[in-house]
């Protein structure tokens, strides 16, 4: 084989594996209710992490149902990403905060959030290769 194309396939089959698109399928465990939606978000960046549904690259809405939910986020570029989920419960499209900011409806997110409030973009990162999975607790305050 040529020595060019020998270095060339490899930089050409990653850039393939990268440019195509995938599906995550995000179980939401721990809904308190039936009230209202749920909305899974996906982002590449922090740009609107965690609750800007215009800045994120895919979202999934459905009828919240209480225990658990599962929504697709389709047509995700492979790699480093952040998925948060959020309960609406009087289903208007945001996310209801207290005085001092804090949730007043559910919030949950891809990653290792825990311990901090409120989590970071780099908080909540995975690396998804292909179509995969998240499985993300609903949390309330």
């Amino acid at each position: 084989m040529n020595p060019f194309l020998r270095v060339l396939a490899p930089l050409i089959l990653l850039a393939y594996q990268s440019a195509q698109a995938i599906d995550v399928t995000v179980t939401v465990t721990g809904v308190r209710n039936a009230k209202g939606k749920i909305a899974a978000l996906a982002f590449s960046n922090k740009e609107g992490f965690p609750d800007k549904p215009d800045k994120a690259l895919a979202q999934a809405v459905t009828d919240a149902r209480k225990g658990t939910v599962t929504l697709t986020l389709k047509d995700l570029p492979a790699g480093k990403l952040a998925i948060t989920v959020l309960h609406d419960e009087d289903a208007n499209g945001k996310l209801k905060r207290s005085i001092i900011g804090l949730p007043l409806e559910g919030v949950g997110m891809s990653g290792k959030p825990e311990g901090k409030l409120p989590p970071t973009f780099n908080d909540a990162v995975e690396t998804f290769a292909k179509s995969g999975k998240a499985t993300i607790p609903m949390k309330y305050w």
